[in-house]
């Protein structure tokens, strides 16, 4: 593929979400996000997947666990249902922002392949049970994603996506329904072998946080180390 096709498509994955947001005050800073995954399959039809995510910053840190089962509908096609859990975390000391959570999801993965590009549509629905309210928060995600190899005989790709939060509903002592955040990321992946992999590039994560003076701006080195039997 040359490369004006592929300035539209970056450009089309790295903008923000159309809803127009009231400009605020944003506090930036500096992480470092790590995760490491597994999926595959169970026979024919079934499918698994595991995800440890452990994040750091200089005052924050965290990490997210998640595990899912799924039945595949089609070559490059399936649905998911799965659960995650957070522990325990602080935002710049406020204990009102103090939060443990579970959440339970269902997802619907598309993984077509267009020429030398792989992409993904990766649509999911989240029911949160967080710490300081007995309301369950509804969230909606949609991720876009695009590899494409570049050299190394397809070892070395590289790799663009955009994933877009909103929430769907207002529960009380916890978030509001509107948009939640924005997470745009643009690197370099080296394929091992046929399973193992690893993908390393720059992660903007911008956060809406309607209850604070701020909005919250995340500039983080990602890496990511996908173990994939599918």
């Amino acid at each position: 593929m040359r490369t004006a096709t592929w300035i539209p498509l970056i450009s089309l994955l790295l903008v923000t979400p159309l809803r127009t947001v009231e400009a605020r005050p944003v506090s930036a800073e500096a992480q470092l996000w790590y995760s490491v995954t597994a999926q595959g399959g169970i026979g024919e039809h079934f499918l698994y997947y595991l995800e440890a995510q452990p994040r750091f910053g200089k005052d924050d840190a965290r990490a997210i666990l998640r595990s899912a089962g799924g039945v595949r509908l089609a070559q490059s096609m399936s649905l998911w249902l799965g659960n995650g859990w957070i522990p325990l975390r602080k935002w710049e000391g406020d204990s009102s922002l103090q939060q443990g959570e579970s959440r339970v999801f269902q997802q619907f993965l598309y993984t077509p392949k267009f020429g030398q590009v792989r992409s993904t549509l990766r649509a999911r629905l989240e029911q949160r049970l967080l710490s300081e309210t007995t309301d369950i928060s509804l969230r909606a995600r949609v991720m876009l994603r695009g590899s494409h190899p570049v050299a190394a005989s397809g070892r070395l790709s590289l790799i663009v996506w955009d994933e877009v939060f909103y929430h769907l509903n207002s529960v009380t002592n916890g978030p509001s329904a509107g948009f939640d955040m924005n997470r745009a990321f643009v690197g370099a992946g080296w394929r091992f072998g046929d399973h193992s992999s690893i993908e390393v590039g720059y992660l903007n994560v911008f956060m809406r946080r309607p209850s604070q003076q701020t909005d919250q701006l995340i500039h983080a080195l990602s890496v990511t180390m996908p173990f994939d039997y599918m």
